[in-house]
């Protein structure tokens, strides 16, 4: 590389011309990055990452979604068993407490 490059010289480009489509290759770092850009963002994200967005979107979160709504649903049902009344959780307590007394000794 000295001897070829140290004083203005003109072989450089004559072994550059005599090689042109290996060093036109070379100069580009042979298509790489073109070919990487290329797999990752038309084949990976088409093939890939778009059908996993879908089913991310429709089916991950239409499930939570499922579930906040049957969670709303039962918060809706049972809303009448919470009165704040301390009396009335208390003899609820009492009655499942004899009931689970009676059913252990019966059983």
């Amino acid at each position: 590389a000295t001897v070829l490059y140290r004083k203005p010289s003109d072989v450089p480009n004559r072994i550059a011309n005599s090689i042109r489509g290996f060093h036109q290759a070379a100069y580009h770092r042979f298509y790489i990055d073109e070919i990487y850009l290329f797999i990752t963002k038309k084949i990976i994200f088409n093939c890939v990452s778009r059908p996993l967005a879908w089913f991310d979107r429709h089916i991950v979160d239409g499930f939570i979604n499922g579930l906040a709504s049957a969670t709303d649903w039962v918060s809706i049902r049972i809303r009448g068993f919470q009165s704040g009344e301390i009396q009335w959780y208390a003899y609820v307590f009492l009655f499942g407490t004899l009931l689970i007394t009676a059913l252990l000794l019966f059983i």
